[in-house]
């Protein structure tokens, strides 16, 4: 959730610009930090939701050649088309004449340009979040009971990008029911401190983490 522009912008953290250039501080639902900014009125607003249209689901199932999973098309079609979610929100899927940047489909078809190790899932899995700094959240779209996946290219450890691309141990369906609840994670992958493989970060690890910032 993003901070009202300007305001709390002291010390580490995440931020973003804000339309008119101050710095905007992001907070994680569910932490002290956010509570306190909220109950202070320093949240800034989200901006109200519009629906899918029936016609963009189809569209972007058409292109798909699959249905998209049960709950992701109620999300679109009761919900938003995008803009809200995990990280960055889900991704939008494209309305009538509007331009495919930066929407699902346009995430999907860019995923013919992954390297080589991930090319076995490039038509499998579905983009739907972004976290920024490339990482991102996917969903089976052929099999919707199958674990999320995502991709975290930042450590690139010793280069070996197969390890970037991973499953996780939860469900979209868990997957938006922690995000809900305040307790979804960042993915990411760290470097086992025992085994010195890496590894997709657990909840325990996040939890430590929180407990150590």
């Amino acid at each position: 959730m993003l901070g009202l522009p300007g305001m709390d912008t002291e010390g580490g953290g995440a931020f973003q610009n804000a339309d008119d250039g101050r710095l905007q501080r992001i907070y994680h639902r569910g932490t002290s930090a956010y509570q306190a900014a909220r109950d202070a009125g320093r949240i800034q607003l989200l901006p109200p939701l519009t629906p899918a249209s029936p016609g963009a689901v189809r569209t972007c199932e058409e292109l798909l050649g699959a249905p998209l999973p049960r709950l992701l098309r109620r999300c679109y079609l009761e919900l938003g088309n995008g803009d809200f979610g995990p990280g960055y929100g889900l991704l939008p899927l494209p309305e009538g004449s509007m331009a495919p940047a930066g929407t699902l489909i346009e995430a999907f078809q860019k995923q013919q340009c992954w390297p080589e190790a991930w090319q076995p899932m490039a038509e499998s899995l579905l983009p739907i979040c972004e976290w920024g700094c490339g990482i991102a959240s996917f969903i089976n779209y052929r099999d919707p009971a199958a674990p999320m996946w995502a991709v975290d290219p930042n450590p690139d450890p010793a280069g070996d990008l197969s390890i970037a691309l991973f499953p996780q141990h939860l469900t979209f369906t868990e997957w938006m029911r922690r995000w809900i609840e305040g307790g979804l994670y960042q993915p990411a992958i760290i470097q086992d401190e025992t085994t010195a493989q890496w590894r997709p970060a657990t909840d325990a690890d996040y939890e430590l983490w929180n407990e150590e910032s």
